[in-house]
């Protein structure tokens, strides 16, 4: 068992020190350091604190280290990240994938993300990103209407997507696992900047960018251009204008899941305002502390359902026990036979 291991991971995803997690355990801080370097065993009393403090069940911690995993290439939304807090994202990603594989094994069902047809592609210009990405749209047959809810459709197409609980400021990242597409984004975000991490994301699976180009600004142009197409832009601004207001853009986020924000990035790139126009909007957004959020930012985000509905139909088949589902749910039995009878 890595039972060391696990605590470890798990002080490192919940930001303690070897003193902080002492303290609330009733020990000392070497009998912390004992415990994860495996050369002290806690008993059943101080299991029980630990898996309390932790905030996981008792069975995630013994959880075998045959079932751990490595990752490697994390591509952030963000383009600094201190250490630390890079630490405690890609040991919390790992966890509730470790958790998504296991489920996926004990039900023998997994779905294979396959590329489409000419991807990944590498551009070599934001305006041939526009194109790459109508392209994708075309061969997911997607048409160019808004996208209802993107983590069903990368869950559909074969992509693992997972929502986690972490502290710290991050948005989303993407990775792979023996070839097949990761995408993580954090819980609490508004629905519209949840849908262009996932978009941005998906960017970092599907393309590259080329000599001389900034990766994040072209991954942030794909994010754009697959959510809403230019030609969508034109069909909703024929021309260019001179101003725009409020109003205008809040409808266009309701409509496309898209920020205000992005909004006036849109219509930047493609042309129809002004730099000026442009700059005076993103001056008025900070006053307003709309940089920060922005009106409609409490619609909540979408929820992916592929985790879940394998645990569920395994339970339900009898293939897991109760208290083996609700560990892969990172739930006690009380909340898991809650969440299965809604």
């Amino acid at each position: 068992m890595s039972l060391g291991e696990n605590i470890r991971i798990r002080r490192k995803i919940l930001g303690f020190s070897y003193r902080s997690l002492a303290e609330i355990i009733g020990v000392t801080h070497t009998t912390i350091s004992k415990y994860e370097k495996g050369t002290l065993i806690p008993n059943s009393q101080i299991l029980i604190k630990l898996s309390q403090a932790l905030q996981v069940p008792v069975s995630t911690l013994i959880r075998p280290e045959t079932q751990r995993i490595s990752l490697d290439n994390f591509a952030f939304r963000a383009k600094k990240m201190p250490k630390k807090i890079e630490m405690q994202v890609t040991a919390e990603t790992k966890d509730w994938l470790e958790r998504y594989l296991l489920i996926e094994k004990l039900s023998d069902k997994s779905r294979v993300f396959t590329y489409p047809a000419g991807f990944p592609k590498e551009v070599s210009s934001l305006d041939e990103v526009e194109t790459v990405a109508k392209d994708l749209r075309k061969l997911w047959d997607l048409g160019m209407d808004p996208i209802e809810n993107l983590t069903n459709l990368l869950e559909d197409k074969g992509i693992r997507v997972g929502i986690i609980s972490c502290l710290t400021k991050f948005d989303a990242l993407y990775t792979d696992y023996k070839g097949q597409p990761i995408i993580v984004v954090k819980d609490g975000i508004s629905r519209s900047r949840q849908r262009f991490s996932l978009a941005h994301e998906l960017g970092h699976c599907m393309l590259s960018a080329g000599e001389g180009l900034d990766v994040e600004q072209v991954m942030n142009r794909f994010a754009g251009a697959f959510l809403v197409p230019d030609e969508k832009v034109f069909f909703e601004f024929e021309k260019p204008i001179h101003h725009i207001s409020d109003k205008e853009l809040k409808i266009m986020k309701d409509k496309y899941g898209l920020s205000m924000a992005v909004w006036l990035f849109r219509l930047k790139d493609l042309k129809l305002i002004s730099e000026e126009l442009f700059l005076s909007n993103r001056k008025m957004f900070s006053f307003r502390g709309w940089h920060l959020n922005e009106p409609g930012d409490d619609s909540k985000g979408e929820i992916p359902v592929l985790m879940e509905a394998l645990v569920l139909r395994s339970h339900a088949e009898g293939f897991i026990s109760t208290s083996k589902a609700a560990e892969l749910l990172h739930m006690n039995i009380g909340q898991f036979c809650l969440f299965e009878s809604v």
